[in-house]
């Protein structure tokens, strides 16, 4: 692999990157230190393939970051949520208050029930909804079946829609 390649798939992917290793890590400088050590070891070794190095990048993320994570002493661990409280700028700049209220609770109650949701789903959802991955990319890097990355998607809406059912 070039490093102009690494670079690429660094910038094209960087927000879902941190969002899966931040979905697992659950701390934002522990995710930072996972996406980091895998950037600098793929660095040191890049590996010559044909195949997608896309997927390979997430695994390899998502490992770092569940090695990271095993470290870490669980019962002094953080409860912090799956974006760390961080609520995306609106496409367009709403000038209504009761508009922006409106935004920042819809999305408090989005990010409480996908935390809700068990890892291996959360993590595909966040796989397919912030870094448009396919299955078979999602399958990859989290080393289930594509089929199963799409069963676990597709529950894992079944299960959002029925929780946030009159919520929002």
């Amino acid at each position: 692999m070039m490093p102009q390649t690494l670079e690429r798939i660094y910038k094209e992917n960087k927000q879902a990157l941190f969002t899966l290793a931040l979905s697992i890590t659950r701390c934002e400088s522990s995710a930072e230190d996972s996406i980091h050590h895998v950037f600098l070891k793929l660095g040191r070794n890049m590996p010559s393939t044909d195949c997608d190095l896309v997927p390979y990048v997430f695994r390899c993320v998502r490992n770092a970051a569940i090695d990271h994570q095993r470290k870490r002493n669980r019962q002094n661990q953080l409860k912090e949520s799956v974006f760390n409280g961080f609520v995306p700028p609106p496409a367009r700049q709403m000038d209504n208050p009761d508009c922006k209220t409106l935004t920042a609770e819809r999305d408090q109650i989005l990010r409480g029930a996908i935390e809700q949701l068990d890892e291996v789903p959360r993590q595909v959802v966040l796989l397919k909804s912030f870094s448009n991955l396919t299955y078979r990319q999602i399958g990859i890097a989290l080393e289930i079946p594509e089929k199963t990355a799409a069963t676990h998607y597709r529950r894992a809406l079944s299960a959002l829609a029925d929780k946030l059912k009159g919520q929002l």
